[in-house]
């Protein structure tokens, strides 16, 4: 039968979809039966993405805590489509199901039609397929996202997509789903092996150590090995482009880098000057082969300057009191604990009592015991020796516990520990050696000790499910973080959260906004805030400083209205109305030319479309 792509000419990725599905055979009515991945077609496929896997799955249940509760999923498919990972809505994954939107199905288009996980990988951006978007019919009930994930040294390593039921805010689920992809490439690009320096650049100082920086990788000739896609947009090429030297990216020669890294020393930053002299303040940390004792080189803190544990603490009595006891055992030979709900900031936690200790200068090795496969952790944690299992790096691997030496070793959500590492791990701490897999030499380790965990430990002991004596040996001072919603410092939270998120730019959080937002519940916690603030920053107009309940993602919205949260008051329900009048009265004047219209109310066109989209309810 003929098939029609959706009659709307601005959709030309889809269109050009269709024309594929179409020229393949496909049938949008008989479509293809649907198949699932034999296990152990699936199992290697799992194996060959681990990597992809262990960095992308908290970031993946994070991303959904943000939308439990919506009818959605989050799902992490490879380069060709297979469905590798999901989380989501009960409910929501039951119906999805019955289209095989699951791990072990291969969403490509040829299998699965116009879709936003077959169709990004073809586009190589992210993609939109809502509704009556899609090819084939019985898929036509799903509202979905796709965006690639990029890898660090050039081509697509997978794809993140978010699907659901619901109609959604396209923009606001665009900007967080790229917002996720480019937080799984910014650990992917961090932990890449091999390179002699990685370069953090931006265009302002805040900006440096977070989300939205720059990261690129030289090798020791001042060669690009990898990059990250935030460097290409700000240098200026494309991913299918040569990967420029540094002299190319910043306009100085590699042998200046001493002169560079003292000038980081000095003022914190080095100034360079990129492409159609652009300025960038740069960062560089040393990554010496062999040696993964990488260092940050920039000054400590001056006594101006507010330490780690500073920023941690605005003013809430018991983040107060967690972070002086927390003190009190920094350079003793003293486990710490940390406990709290997720996204109460419990690495935060665990980075600013490493840096702010006397090992502040050796490595900070973090390790989620929940996002990596039971099958690989042991390897992950001790390391093996050459040819110690199939598919292993012929040289080996010196494990996180072997790189955190004369540094901290953080074990994040140690309750996942599988109860037979358990024991190994208590031997370890116990000897302070490790002996690789498949090896008998014992390599001893000098190592500060830092575990969180999100649920009791003490009734996971009770249940079974933790050994009572590593707890033991874990639990030399626990510190509870407190959630969100019940710390008093909220307001002080929120501007730090603005001010790193937006830079130099003097953005604040209208009166009305933050006060929708302390009534909130936050089951998130920080981690959802900032997520919150992030896209709300992303959605701000040109000429717009002042973030409102407009520029707050309409999934937030809809929790504050079950939550009895009123997000519109009457006289902004006015004065909204009164807005839009004005605006439409000043577009009929000038005949519909929105240009002249925009002139005339000093806003920008991109501003002014958006008023037209809201509506006064």
């Amino acid at each position: 039968m003929d098939a029609h792509p959706p009659d709307d000419p601005r959709q030309t990725s889809i269109a050009r979809s269709w024309k594929r599905c179409v020229d393949s055979g496909l049938d949008p009515v008989h479509a293809p039966l649907l198949e699932l991945a034999a296990h152990q077609h699936l199992r290697q496929q799992l194996e060959a993405n681990a990597k992809l896997i262990t960095f992308a799955q908290p970031i993946l249940e994070h991303l959904y805590q943000q939308l439990a509760k919506s009818s959605s999923m989050v799902l992490l498919a490879d380069s060709d489509g297979l469905i590798l990972r999901a989380v989501g809505d009960p409910s929501f994954v039951n119906r999805a199901s019955r289209v095989a939107l699951m791990p072990g199905a291969t969403w490509s288009e040829d299998n699965m039609g116009t879709n936003a996980i077959g169709t990004a990988l073809h586009e190589t951006r992210i993609v939109a397929v809502c509704g009556d978007d899609h090819f084939l019919e019985r898929n036509r009930f799903l509202t979905c996202i796709a965006t690639p994930i990029l890898a660090p040294t050039g081509g697509m390593l997978g794809i993140l997509d978010l699907s659901t039921d619901r109609r959604v805010t396209l923009p606001h689920a665009q900007a967080l789903l790229t917002t996720t992809a480019e937080m799984i490439e910014h650990r992917l690009l961090e932990c890449l092996e091999g390179g002699q320096v990685l370069v953090r650049f931006s265009t302002h100082a805040e900006l440096l150590g977070g989300p939205l920086e720059a990261l690129a990788v030289f090798d020791d000739g001042g060669g690009m090995r990898a990059c990250n896609r935030r460097a290409r947009a700000f240098l200026g090429f494309e991913p299918e482009d040569r990967l420029p030297s540094f002299q190319e990216c910043f306009g100085v020669e590699w042998r200046a880098l001493g002169r560079l890294m003292n000038e980081v020393r000095r003022n914190g930053a080095a100034r360079l000057r990129g492409p159609r002299q652009r300025e960038f303040l740069a960062r560089f940390q040393l990554r010496g082969e062999g040696d993964n004792r990488a260092f940050l080189v920039s000054p400590r803190a001056t006594a101006n300057d507010a330490t780690p544990f500073e920023r941690l603490d605005h003013g809430d009595l018991r983040m107060h009191e967690a972070i002086h006891r927390a003190r009190r055992i920094a350079g003793r030979d003293i486990p710490l604990l940390i406990q709290g709900e997720t996204g109460t900031g419990k690495e935060l936690f665990a980075q600013a009592f490493h840096r702010d200790g006397p090992r502040g200068r050796g490595p900070f090795v973090a390790v989620n015991c929940a996002a990596i496969p039971a099958n690989l952790i042991e390897a992950e944690l001790f390391g093996y020796a050459p040819g110690a299992y199939t598919g292993a790096r012929s040289k080996g691997a010196r494990g996180k516990l072997v790189e955190a030496d004369g540094g901290t070793l953080f074990l994040d959500e140690i309750g996942d520990m599988p109860l037979n590492l358990q024991s190994v791990l208590l031997r370890v701490l116990e000897t302070r050696c490790v002996t690789p897999l498949a090896s008998v030499e014992e390599i001893p380790i000098d190592i500060a000790l830092v575990c969180a965990s999100h649920r009791s430990l003490n009734r996971m002991v009770a249940e079974g499910h933790f050994r009572a004596d590593l707890l033991f040996r874990l639990n030399g001072l626990m510190v509870s973080l407190p959630p969100l919603r019940e710390r008093t410092d909220f307001d002080a939270i929120v501007d730090a959260v603005i001010s790193e998120e937006a830079g130099t730019v003097p953005i604040r959080m209208g009166h009305s906004a933050l006060s929708r937002l302390r009534r909130h519940a936050w089951p998130g916690n920080i981690r959802q805030l900032k997520n919150v603030l992030r896209v709300a920053i992303a959605l701000l107009g040109e000429d717009e400083y002042v973030l409102t309940e407009n520029h707050l993602p309409e999934e937030l919205l809809e929790d504050l209205a079950s939550e009895g949260v009123d997000t519109l008051s009457p006289t902004h329900r006015d004065l909204r109305s009164t807005e839009l009048r004005l605006i439409r009265e000043c577009l009929a004047r000038h005949g519909g030319n929105v240009s002249a219209a925009a002139r005339e109310l000093g806003i920008t066109r991109t501003t002014l479309y958006r008023k037209l989209r809201q509506t006064p309810d």
